[in-house]
């Protein structure tokens, strides 16, 4: 009985402590929002990117997640943002402490591994040497001197972690090597990959000592073995995939299955307990979370609840807490009480869409499995969170009180009321994905595009189908209104854009110069021009009235996805799967800016109301704010 209250009586006492720290503290106008390591030109960042591992550092008292943006720092006690290190141009898959906690190693799918002074905040400051290699994972030997780095090209190489001059390169797996990890005494390596095999090695040799086998028709897993961990004391393994299992290090013998497991698992400091991410039958059915599992029984904990798959787990090496770290955040549990202690936010997975809000002064973002939110694109702050909007694919109505939201991977668009967060109506009428809604100029109908190669129009008020337009030969990934409201311009899969009348759904016009899918249409503040993006990496421009061809924009390397005018229309911004903003003059076609930041598809971009400032939103989980004003 006095242990326990012992216990609770510390807990409380950090609760309070933390409490008082974070009050003495100047917070950031939301926990979603961070000027942290900003790329050139960018005002603020809005969302930190999905989180695709955590570690420690050996004192335990940072936090590194590698993010879909960099590798963020934070304080472990209390949550705080300590420094991003970007550089890496694409997702950041993995990070891990040196064991003097001196450096950290990153890797990504960007083909490099970067190797970090941990005493530096600054990026620039803090990146000692790059080495190539797309790798998943890389750990350091428990005497810092190698590196082991878990490669896409089925390999793993050792690296010597002073000057980054390669060592070794151990091949033998037939799939993606996912993680490596050293045993204790630095001897040996073991490896798990998507051939569903874990192995281990001799880390002098590299001659391949054993296999582990999974024993089960899952093989791994549908990507085969995501994570693997030595135990404290050497003697056995653990291995997660499409079960977390325990193996004998020595003669690779399957010792135990504990169940049904995400890619990620991990030994506490005293080999006492394993925790790792999996389905357990909760009381309402089979739900997500983190397993713990007692090593000496034998037996389950209570699994600490997340509602959410996909969890990467670390202890922390005083033994004191578990992390867990996901596309929602980053979760920090006290094993001895058993409770959850803190939340690190501001992480989600990909922008599942964004859009102004109606007079142009607000961003209005959704994220994958979380409400759509209003920010003040100025501030930071959060103006409104619409929970009944939590799809793929949304617009609001011109006055800002209704909202339209696709359900994921939906067929069906609810009518929302922003201002109740209630749900008037339900439409139904598409037979397959519904890629675009625009509300008209004045509120009263809205226009919806589906992969289903249709086009739909809806009354508002009541919620009735008005037309169906069906010209379209492939699917169409946008539709959107004239100015004026008279006309709908569309955008598809067969090369085409098509102009129609918004009232009798008549088609006025396609244009058809695009040699690939055209992803994106929109009209001119004036209504007179039109531009749309493709997958032929072009921007175009065209006379709305004739459909005759008036410019073509080059210079993106990649599919081009979305495009914008400028509130006064005297440029345009496009964007798309090369990862770059690219501004144009309408009228000349001459590139004025390319502005660089993002990791992952930029899906969105918009003019502010000030007309100097732009938004972009990405599938690496960010929308980021940029001073176009010169």
């Amino acid at each position: 009985m006095n242990r326990s209250l012992s216990w609770i009586g510390a807990f409380f006492l950090v609760c309070c402590v933390w409490a008082a720290a974070a009050a003495a503290s100047d917070p950031e106008p939301s926990p979603y929002i961070s000027r942290l390591s900003l790329p050139d030109g960018a005002k603020m960042r809005i969302g930190k990117g999905r989180v695709n591992f955590i570690a420690y550092s050996p004192d335990s008292k940072r936090i590194a997640a590698a993010s879909a943006i960099g590798v963020w720092i934070y304080d472990a006690g209390f949550g705080k943002e300590i420094a991003l290190l970007r550089g890496h141009t694409r997702r950041v898959n993995s990070a891990a402490y040196s064991p003097d906690g001196k450096r950290i190693v990153s890797t990504s799918w960007d083909g490099t591994i970067r190797v970090w002074d941990a005493a530096f905040n600054r990026a620039e400051d803090a990146l000692l040497y790059t080495l190539q290699q797309s790798a998943r994972a890389a750990a350091y030997s428990p005497d810092g001197k190698t590196i082991a780095s878990a490669g896409s090209d089925n390999a793993i190489r050792l690296w010597n972690a002073g000057d980054g001059a390669l060592l070794n390169t151990l091949e033998g797996h037939i799939g993606e090597v996912h993680s490596t990890a050293y045993s204790p005494d630095g001897k040996t390596i073991v490896s798990g990959s998507g051939d569903g095999t874990a192995r281990i090695w001799d880390a002098e040799s590299g001659d391949l000592l054993r296999v582990l086998e999974e024993r089960s028709s899952n093989a791994g897993g549908a990507f085969g073995i995501g994570s693997v961990a030595y135990s404290p004391d050497g003697k056995t393994i653990v291995s997660s995939g499409g079960e977390a299992r325990i193996w004998d290090a020595e003669t690779g013998d399957l010792l135990h299955t504990l169940g049904a497991a995400d890619p990620s698992v991990a030994y506490s400091p005293d080999g006492r307990l394993i925790a790792f991410s999996g389905f357990y039958e909760g009381r309402n059915g089979i739900d997500y979370g983190i397993r713990i599992w007692n090593v000496a029984y034998g037996s389950p904990l209570q699994p600490f609840d997340l509602n959410t798959a996909h969890n990467w787990v670390a202890f922390s090496p005083d033994g004191h807490n578990l992390a867990a770290g996901n596309y929602s955040g980053i979760y920090i549990w006290n094993i001895e009480i058993g409770e959850r202690i803190h939340r690190i936010s501001g992480h989600g997975s990909d922008v599942q869409y964004a859009m102004l809000t109606p007079d142009g002064s607000g961003i209005a973002v959704a994220h994958f499995t979380e409400p759509l939110r209003i920010w003040d694109p100025k501030t930071g702050a959060l103006l409104k969170e619409v929970q009944k909007a939590d799809g793929k694919m949304g617009a609001i109505s011109p006055d800002g009180k209704l909202a339209a939201d696709v359900e994921n991977f939906g067929e069906t668009i609810r009518i929302i009321d922003i201002e109740t967060d209630s749900e008037i109506h339900t439409l139904n009428g598409h037979t397959k994905r519904i890629t675009a809604t625009a509300f008209s100029p004045d509120g009263k109908t809205l226009v919806s595009s589906s992969s289903d190669k249709t086009v739909r129009l809806w009354n508002v008020k009541t919620g009735a189908p008005l037309h169906t337009l069906k010209e379209h030969t492939g699917a169409v990934y946008s539709a959107a209104y004239s100015p004026d409201g008279k006309t709908i311009v569309t955008a598809a899969g067969d090369k085409t854009v098509r102009i129609w009348n918004a009232e009798t759904g008549e088609l006025l016009k396609t244009l058809k110069e695009h040699t690939g899918w055209v992803y994106s249409a929109a009209y001119s503040p004036d209504g007179k021009t039109i531009v749309t993006a493709g997958r032929d990496m072009t921007v175009r421009i065209w006379n709305a009235e004739t459909g005759e061809l008036l410019k073509t924009l080059e210079g993106h390397t990649n599919d081009v996805v979305c495009a914008a005018y400028s509130l006064d229309g005297k440029t345009i911004a496009s964007a798309g799967d090369d990862l770059t903003i690219r501004i144009w003059n309408s009228e000349t076609g001459e590139l004025l800016k390319t502005l660089e930041g993002h990791t992952s598809r930029v899906k969105w971009v918009g003019y502010l109301s000030d007309g100097k400032t732009l938004a972009s939103a990405s599938d690496d989980g960010t929308v980021l704010i940029w001073d176009v004003s010169d």
